[in-house]
């Protein structure tokens, strides 16, 4: 039998998902072997300091997954992933041909398991009912008034409150600001955002031939008055992310937001709101929509606070757009990813949902820290992120420093990512949600740190 023991002193969630992580990183790196006997469920529990009913569960769910094996009066064996799964197989090796050292921190994403430890249970749920087929069919039709009804719930939680009747499902948030796009605006007309923006904003404004305005900010996100000016310049539709901006994590204050509200009623204009991380500050005012409802639509994505491949987005929409929003979502798609809606819906209505933002913001605050202890005060949030905007000055510029990092074994994203026309500002997005655990981060912000403190020597040649 196996002395196998994991190290759990730096596992973050429920111990047995710990366990199952740790089962499947050993098998990667080689440190555990096909065929190694594991330590009995007491053996462990009594070394490890949980209860067997931990450890049982943890082997149950690496069983599930591929990992292990159990049989009956013998133990619980390491499986070969050749022999039980070839596509598992695939991911060990993936893994161990990953390259060593080199940090990503250029990615917004949930940090570890990207939510299977609740998402994983419902999909084993799903492939024993009685209904799959349906479920895995073409979906022509309106999406169920029980999906409506769950999407309702969650808007609700970021104080977006509507009526079923009001909410249309998306796949992904990408797809709801295309059908937004396609029906507040024609082409040729213009659509401002923050002058660093969300990049798919930009991409879906240049490929349906709109223009990009940018508006200028302060530290406390868009600024009224220049929102005004880019109404009265002829600026259809804002687009903005109101609270925990990206890049910049800035949160607007309520004034401001009835401010603007009321500046897109006098101009005849729409407002998307992208309430992609309103999870990360659940105590921000209420979103612009309840100030304008008939003129803003209010986009709230599971793709960053549950699992980015639920590719799920409810949307509150204005009632008077609300068929042509959904006409274009079935032009988009054909066919909504009912499978992955139905998982969403099940993990609002009983609430795993609503827990993975809860441990995702515990997560960042520390990891915001993390950023700060190592970059400084500069560069710390107001409320958790899943990134930190690193400004920079000269003799840094912001592609220099990219390629530094990506030299020295970090990927960052340049200021060229986010700016709308000729910024003013210049930095580096660092993201402290991708690297897969603190140690990776902890290794990242090190290296960015030594270039900080080491700047180029400006050219004087003439």
């Amino acid at each position: 039998m196996s002395n196998w023991l994991p190290d759990l002193s730096a596992a973050h969630g429920p111990k047995y998902r710990a366990i199952v992580e740790a089962i499947a990183a050993d098998l990667a790196a080689g440190r555990l072997a096909s065929g190694t006997r594991m330590p009995t469920h007491r053996d462990l529990a009594w070394r490890l300091k949980v209860t067997v009913g931990t450890v049982a569960r943890a082997y149950a769910e690496a069983e599930r997954q591929g990992l292990l094996s159990g049989e009956v009066g013998r133990g619980t064996f390491v499986r070969d992933p050749v022999k039980a799964d070839p596509a598992l197989a695939q991911y060990l090796n993936e893994a161990n041909d990953k390259r060593s050292g080199f940090v990503n921190m250029a990615v917004n994403r949930p940090d570890g398991d990207q939510g299977a430890w609740a998402v994983g249970p419902i999909l084993a749920r799903l492939a024993r009912r009685p209904d799959l087929a349906h479920l895995l069919a073409y979906r022509f039709e309106s999406l169920s008034l029980r999906h409506r009804a769950a999407g309702a719930r969650w808007l609700a939680s970021e104080g977006a409150e509507v009526g079923p009747e009001r909410v249309a499902v998306t796949s992904g948030s990408q797809q709801a600001i295309l059908a937004a796009l396609s029906v507040m605006t024609v082409p040729g007309d213009t659509v401002a955002v923050e002058e660093f923006t969300y990049p798919g904003i930009k991409s879906a404004v240049a490929m349906m031939g709109r223009v990009l305005m940018p508006v200028p900010m302060d530290r406390h996100g868009l600024i009224p008055d220049e929102v005004e000016r880019a109404f009265a310049r002829g600026a259809k539709v804002l687009y903005t992310i109101a609270t925990v901006q990206n890049p910049m994590t800035t949160t607007l204050p309520e004034d401001r937001r009835r401010a603007i509200a009321a500046l897109a009623r006098r101009f005849d204009a729409f407002i998307i709101e992208d309430g992609v991380h309103r999870f990360l500050n659940p105590d921000a005012p209420p979103p612009i929509m309840v100030h304008a409802p008939e003129r803003c639509l209010y986009m709230s994505t599971l793709s960053k606070s549950v699992s980015p491949g639920l590719r799920t987005a409810f949307n509150a929409v204005p009632p008077p757009l609300r068929t042509r929003f959904d006409a274009a979502v079935g032009a988009l798609t054909l066919s909504l990813p009912t499978t992955l809606i139905e998982v969403a819906s099940i993990m609002i209505e009983e609430g795993s949902a609503f827990e993975i933002p809860v441990r995702l913001r515990r997560e960042m605050t520390a990891r915001a820290e993390l950023a700060v202890q190592y970059l400084g005060e500069r560069v710390r949030p107001e409320t958790p992120a899943y990134n930190v905007w690193l400004p920079l000055a000269p003799p840094w510029r912001s592609s220099a420093f990219v390629a530094e990092a990506t030299r020295a074994g970090v990927s960052i994203a340049p200021t060229e990512t986010f700016a709308v026309g000729r910024p003013l500002l210049d930095g580096v997005r660092v993201s402290v949600s991708c690297p897969m655990d603190r140690e990776e981060l902890r290794q990242g912000l090190v290296i960015l740190a030594g270039l900080l403190d080491a700047p180029p020597v400006p050219d004087i040649t003439v």
